[in-house]
C-alpha cells in the first residue's frame, strides 16, 4: 500500500473558468483544480455539506461517482432518495442525497463501527504525510481510518466477511460482485464511497461535488475556521445531531445537511422502510 501524503492545499478556488454543463444525460465538465486548508502542517478533517435547499435530484452526481469510480453494475456509492412530501394538494419532491459518511467512530475510541467489525483492522502501520513532511503513523486494515479522516477499504486485505457491511448503520456499504475479495478469492469485496481520494490526494474535489449543478454538495476542511463548510457548520449549527443521519449511533457521521424544512428526517425514515435498498440493485 502507498503512502499517503496530504495535498499542500489551503483554499478552494476554480482555476481557469472551471463550469459544468449537463445535456441530456450526458455531463460535460471541466474539472477545476482545488484548494483547502489554511494551515499546511495541520491535519485537515475531510467533511461534507448537503445544501437540501439546493439538491434537485438530477442524479449528475450518481452518474459522476459510477464513472469516476468504475463502480460496478447494479451497485452504487452515491445516491438520491426520492419521496412526495407534504399533504395534498401541498405536496412536492424531497430529494435526500446518500453515501458512506466517513464518520468520526464513538467518543472513547474514536473508531467507526465498520472499522471496529473488520476482523482484518488493525493491521500494520501505515504512514500518512502532512503538507510539511511530518509523518503519523496510523493503522491500517481492510477497512480503516485515516488521520485526516476518510474510511477506506482496502480490497487486497478484504476477506469478503461481510461484517462491516452488518455493521454500518446507513446500509451504504456492498459487495461488488466483479470484484474478488483479495484475502480470500472465493468471496467478493466490500465496496463504498471513498470521497474520490485518488482525486484528493492530487488537490482536487470529489467527482460528485465537481459535477453538482446547484452546488448542494460542498466538501472541504472542517479543521480550518476560513474553509466553506466549517462557515457553514457554524451559520447553521450543523454540529446539531438533527443535522445528521441516525444520531442515537453515536458513529458521529462527518455528513452534514442543512435542513430547514426538516425533510431529512422524513425522508431518510421513509428509505429504512424500504430496507435500504438502494445501494444495492436486488436483482444482481
Amino acid at each position: 500500500m502507498s503512502e499517503q501524503k496530504t495535498p499542500d492545499i489551503s483554499r478552494r478556488r476554480f482555476l481557469g473558468g472551471a463550469g459544468t454543463a449537463v445535456v441530456g444525460t450526458a455531463v460535460m465538465s471541466v474539472t477545476p483544480t482545488v484548494t483547502f486548508g489554511a494551515s499546511e502542517a495541520r491535519v485537515p478533517r475531510w467533511v461534507m455539506v448537503m445544501d437540501l435547499r439546493r439538491c434537485i435530484g438530477c442524479r449528475a452526481c450518481t452518474v459522476a461517482c459510477k464513472s469516476e469510480n468504475n463502480v460496478s453494475l447494479g451497485r452504487f456509492r452515491a445516491v438520491i432518495q426520492e419521496e412526495t412530501v407534504g399533504t395534498f394538494p401541498n405536496t412536492r419532491k424531497g430529494f435526500l442525497p446518500l453515501m458512506c459518511n466517513h464518520c468520526e467512530g464513538d467518543e472513547k475510541d474514536g473508531v467507526p463501527p465498520c472499522v471496529t467489525a473488520c476482523p482484518e483492522y488493525p493491521g500494520k502501520r501505515l504512514k500518512y504525510k502532512t503538507a510539511d513532511g511530518k509523518t503519523i503513523r496510523y493503522r491500517g486494515g481492510a477497512t480503516y481510518k485515516r488521520p485526516d479522516g476518510l474510511v477506506l477499504i482496502d480490497k487486497e486485505l478484504c476477506i469478503g466477511c461481510g461484517k462491516c457491511i452488518d455493521a454500518c448503520p446507513y446500509g451504504v456499504r456492498s459487495f461488488d460482485p466483479f470484484v474478488k475479495a483479495g484475502g480470500d478469492p472465493d468471496k467478493q469485496a466490500a465496496d463504498k464511497c471513498d470521497m474520490c481520494v485518488h482525486r484528493l490526494d492530487n488537490g482536487l474535489e470529489p467527482s460528485c461535488v465537481n459535477t453538482c449543478q446547484g452546488r448542494a454538495r460542498i466538501f472541504g476542511d472542517l479543521n480550518d475556521p476560513d474553509s466553506e463548510v466549517s462557515r457553514l457548520v457554524r451559520e447553521h449549527n450543523l454540529a446539531k445531531d438533527d443535522n445528521v443521519l441516525l444520531p442515537e449511533e453515536g458513529t458521529r457521521p462527518h455528513v452534514f445537511y442543512i435542513d430547514p424544512d426538516n425533510m431529512l428526517k422524513t425522508l431518510y425514515t421513509k428509505r429504512k422502510k424500504k430496507k435500504l435498498d438502494h445501494f444495492v440493485d436486488q436483482v444482481v
